[in-house]
């Protein structure tokens, strides 16, 4: 029975956890121009983000190939 329960709450809980990712926004753009503490980006396709929202920006690493 516990065994049941338990594996009824994981499934849920890792069925809302992926929802809450899911609502995340990906839009891709290009850094046009900085200027000392503002940046503007050209953002490609439709996107829902609006003038003054603030976002997370990921750079991407560089990948350093060793021996």
């Amino acid at each position: 029975m516990y065994k049941k329960i338990t594996s009824l709450a994981l499934a849920l809980f890792f069925l809302l956890s992926l929802a809450g990712v899911s609502l995340a926004a990906k839009c891709k753009g290009k850094v046009t121009k900085i200027d000392g503490q503002e940046m503007v980006i050209q953002i490609k396709g439709k996107c829902k983000i609006k003038c003054g929202q603030k976002v997370t920006i990921r750079p991407k690493r560089r990948v350093i190939e060793g021996c």
